[in-house]
């Protein structure tokens, strides 16, 4: 049975077709309200009210690319940051609400159960989403790495549209635009007959075009194992990072292209990301980009 888990600093009134409200609940006991603002003034366009089966609760609130974390019964700030093209960037201005009033122990306790909380959000938020479809042209995600990759291989911050995407993947428009001609002079040539063979074919010339860029930053066809370590290429169990771009110290750009019907899963760009975090530890912002040729 589901029931509405409202902090109570935070009332809100009935819900209005501006907004939906979602409510969760985990086989631990754990409750998530989860509210969309689709219109209309705003002080955040999605929160997520997490309550632990032992009452503890935090607030997840995000305003563009700016996230708030509040506690779940005063609706104090606790954090606040904003993911922009050079990084994540924490919020100078806000002093956590908890420091001045508890021991060091005891802030230590309360930033572990926000992480815990925080984890267990992401795990659902992923879990809802079902791929990247099938768009023409460059559809992108943005993760960030957890710290403990077996168990928490990465979390989701948020979709990029297409300014995003190029400030923080530079190389995005140069590698469409060569997916685009591979993919075209490929299906002129009519030898390649199947999904799978023109699939093979365009994978081959995007790695040959990749390997004469002599970018030592830009990579191809990268194997990685089920848990984002890298291996030899086609031992069982492998995937392939089609395009891997380090666009700064602080961004890694993975591009994934697709020509046929099936899309990038949602479990494998987990994994893409888990991987760039792993081979690039100052990583703070990975973006996982599903390419299609546009012709």
């Amino acid at each position: 049975m589901l029931w509405l888990v409202t902090p109570q600093w935070a009332q809100m009134p009935e819900a209005e077709p501006a907004q939906s409200q979602e409510e969760t609940r985990l086989e631990d006991g754990t409750r998530i309200l989860s509210i969309r603002i689709r219109a209309g003034r705003r002080d955040f366009d999605e929160q997520h009210a997490v309550t632990a089966p032992d009452g503890e609760s935090r607030i997840f609130e995000t305003l563009g690319a700016t996230q708030t974390i509040r506690d779940g019964v005063s609706g104090e700030i606790l954090g606040r940051s904003t993911f922009t093209a050079n990084g994540v960037e924490p919020d100078a201005t806000i002093q956590p609400a908890f420091l001045p009033a508890v021991p060091a122990a005891v802030v230590a306790v309360q930033a572990l159960r926000t992480l815990q909380l925080a984890g267990t959000l992401y795990s659902l938020l992923s879990a809802r989403r079902s791929g990247y479809g099938t768009v023409l042209g460059a559809t992108a995600h943005e993760f960030r790495g957890a710290e403990d990759f077996r168990e928490k291989p990465a979390i989701w911050v948020g979709p990029l549209d297409q300014p995003a995407l190029d400030a923080a993947c530079p190389k995005t428009g140069a590698i469409q635009t060569q997916l685009d001609a591979v993919n075209t002079a490929v299906r002129q040539e009519n030898q390649f007959r199947t999904p799978s063979q023109i699939g093979n074919e365009v994978h081959s010339r995007m790695h040959f075009w990749v390997q004469h860029q002599k970018n030592s930053r830009l990579k191809s066809e990268f194997s990685i194992d089920k848990e984002g370590f890298s291996t030899r290429v086609n031992k069982a169990g492998t995937s392939r990072l089609d395009i891997y771009h380090q666009a700064s110290p602080t961004v890694t750009c993975i591009y994934d292209h697709k020509t046929g019907a099936r899309g990038l899963a949602w479990s494998n760009a987990l994994r893409y990301a888990a991987a760039a975090k792993k081979h690039f530890p100052g990583t703070q912002r990975i973006i996982v980009i599903q390419m299609r040729p546009r012709t």
